[in-house]
């Protein structure tokens, strides 16, 4: 079986459709940047396939989920390369006010209408474009230039770890974002570590021998000295000469 090209595929559609030349919803396209605190970003852009199989996207009506599950593997690379093309041209990454090269990407068809994965009930069908990478050194800011002829508008939606910006940026074809700060914190100091205090070197026993014996030896002058005091005051009361016999 010989499944149409994307783009004849959509133009089968479009014809099919009464009234169709000017009567599609404009699309637009999402970018959600988030950025975390040790200097990583990630990406998360919504791209509407009419943009980039179209010159006018109004032209074509919503693309159908059937018209990505028909495609071939190699239907599908191509249909990725596309993407990828149209994302390289349209979207400029400014940090700190200079462009940086895209980085590597990964590419999902999600439900257009709830932003979850395609399924077999998906009437509507979106690419989800996501990518991460590093914030040059010393980049203070953050902004996208979108190209003249990125043929959508773009919803910017900048945030910090997760916390959103309070209100979301939208952007026409030519225009550049304001500039978004990038609140990077700097390294935690490195702890101070207390030297360990040196060991002290066991007594020897025989110090510790030596002190005991010389401690007693004290002990037993100091008892001996007195005892002797006692006997010599002892001694000295019985023999002292009484006053009869001075008198004789």
């Amino acid at each position: 079986m010989i499944f149409p090209s994307p783009r004849t595929a959509l133009a089968i559609l479009a014809f099919a459709a009464p009234g169709v030349a000017g009567a599609h919803v404009v699309p637009n396209m999402t970018v959600e940047a988030d950025f975390a605190a040790e200097g990583g970003y990630s990406l998360r852009i919504n791209v509407d396939p009419r943009t980039f199989l179209a010159a006018d996207p109004t032209t074509l009506p919503p693309v159908p989920g059937t018209w990505y599950r028909e495609q071939t593997p190699e239907q599908l690379a191509a249909t990725h390369e596309k993407a990828g093309e149209y994302l390289s041209r349209a979207l400029g990454l400014l940090f700190g006010g200079q462009k940086t090269p895209f980085p590597h990407w990964a590419i999902q068809a999600i439900d257009g209408e709830s932003n979850t994965p395609l399924t077999a009930e998906t009437q509507e069908v979106h690419l989800l474009v996501s990518a991460t990478g590093r914030v040059p050194a010393g980049a203070a800011s953050f902004q996208i230039d979108f190209a003249k002829d990125a043929n959508t508008t773009l919803i910017l939606l900048p945030s910090h770890g997760g916390q959103a910006a309070p209100r979301p940026q939208v952007i026409f074809p030519g225009e550049t974002s304001r500039a978004y700060p990038l609140e990077t914190s700097p390294p935690a100091p490195t702890p101070v570590v207390a030297p360990a205090a040196a060991p002290q070197p066991p007594v020897p026993l025989f110090s510790l021998g030596l002190v005991i014996t010389l401690s007693v030896a004290v002990m037993l002058l100091i008892v001996g000295w007195r005892l002797l005091r006692q006997y010599r005051h002892h001694h000295r009361a019985h023999h002292r000469p009484r006053p009869d016999d001075v008198n004789n």
